[in-house]
Order: structure tokens, then C-alpha cells, then sequence
């Protein structure tokens, strides 16, 4: 039996920080040196942009939105956002242009801040608008990197942790050198062992993890695959 309890909200200390995304948490963290008004940090899949902007909002007392409940705004709640702090995720997936061309602009008029997120540039977004287009062009922007191997190890032990489980040492040595070095590949492998330990009731070790690995088509460096 598995069970939830309610989240609380997301802040900077749950982020694991190595040099893969040092950079973005730092400049993230400090909005009033940003060179413009608008600042946009885009990474891998799953490297935790939600919970960046989420955490920052948390910081900052700004206001979250995904790109669903954004492109959702009305023009008097657009207005309401006029210079305070506002995050929005997936930016890129905002079906409204319009409406994110008018928050930029009154962001940069009234001296809030806008954070963006997205998993691509904001120059190859997809928008019809020239004004639109010249904006994200010019855009400041910062990086999340791949994972190196501070940021495997890390996120490992927190996706487990949200899962409720507890990784050995052995265990994080062990998986190290055979997970992929993605955002996915950490996240996905998190899930299946979580469902591996809920489904067996086995506690999470080398055994189950070689397991969960070979149903993941991940071969280790000195063993052969199942598949």
C-alpha cells in the first residue's frame, strides 16, 4: 500500500544544485540584477523548471501560473498583474500570444518581473506575432544543463525521497555508472523502483534495482541485458 500526503509548497532547498544548474539558480534567485525585466531559463525535460519558478514565487511572493491557466486570463486579471512578480511555466505552450506580448509589456512598463520557463529558446517558439517574436529574440536567458554525475546522484536520492524511499549507498554507487545521465531517465527509473517496491514489497536494493533496470532496457557496463 502506497500513500500520499499533500505537498507543500516548493522552495530553493529542495532543488538539488551542482554545476548543471548553478548558473540558473543563482541569477533566478537574485531578480533585481537582471539586465531586463523579463528573464527566461530553459533546460532538459524534467530537469525542474517547475519547481525553479515555483520556488521563486515562494521567494518572492510572486504569482505562478502553468501555460493552461495563463492562456485562461481575462483582460482585467491581466491588468492585475502589472507590476508584481509573475512566473510563467511552459511559456512556449501559451496559446494566447497576444496575451503574453500585453504581460510582457506591462511587466516592463510598471517595473515588475516575469520569469519564463520552457524547454526550447524562446527564438524558436512558435508565434505569429512580429512584436511578439522581436521580444523573445532579445530575451535574456540562462540554461539548465544535462545532468553530471553530483546532479544524478543527487536527484536520485530526492526522487526517491518523494517516493518515500530510502537509497543505501551501495544502491546509488551501483546505479550511477548505468542510468542514462537525463532528467528522464532519473525521474522514470524513481517511479518504476517505487512501483517495484510497492508491487514486491521488497525494500529497495541492487537486486530489485538491476531488475527495474533491465525492464528499463538499460544494460550495466559488466552485464549483458536480458532483452
Amino acid at each position: 500500500m502506497s500513500f500520499a500526503f499533500p505537498a507543500g509548497p516548493l522552495r530553493f532547498g529542495q532543488l538539488v544544485v551542482t554545476p548543471a544548474n548553478q548558473a540558473a539558480v543563482s541569477i533566478v534567485r537574485q531578480p533585481s540584477k537582471w539586465p531586463t525585466p523579463v528573464f527566461c531559463v530553459t533546460g532538459p525535460l524534467r530537469c525542474g523548471l517547475t519547481t525553479l519558478l515555483q520556488a521563486w514565487c515562494e521567494e518572492t511572493g510572486g504569482v505562478y501560473f502553468d501555460a493552461n491557466r495563463f492562456t485562461k486570463l481575462k483582460s482585467a486579471q491581466l491588468d492585475e498583474l502589472a507590476g508584481k512578480f509573475v512566473a510563467v511555466d511552459n511559456a512556449d505552450k501559451v496559446a494566447a500570444n497576444e496575451k503574453l506580448l500585453t504581460l510582457i509589456n506591462q511587466i516592463s512598463k510598471e517595473e515588475g518581473r516575469l520569469l519564463l520557463s520552457s524547454s526550447s529558446s524562446p527564438s524558436q517558439w512558435p508565434v505569429k506575432s512580429a512584436d511578439l517574436k522581436s521580444r523573445l529574440n532579445s530575451m535574456s536567458i540562462v540554461e539548465i544543463l544535462p545532468p553530471d554525475e553530483a546532479m544524478l546522484t543527487g536527484r536520485l536520492r530526492a526522487s526517491a525521497a518523494r517516493h518515500y524511499l530510502k537509497l543505501e549507498p551501495e544502491l546509488v554507487s551501483y546505479l550511477a555508472p548505468r542510468l542514462d545521465l537525463t532528467y528522464e531517465a532519473i525521474e522514470a527509473f524513481a517511479e518504476k523502483l517505487s512501483h517495484g517496491v510497492t508491487t514486491t514489497g521488497r525494500a529497495p536494493s541492487v537486486p530489485l534495482a538491476k531488475e527495474v533496470l533491465e525492464a528499463m532496457g538499460l544494460a550495466a557496463p559488466d552485464e549483458p541485458s536480458s532483452s
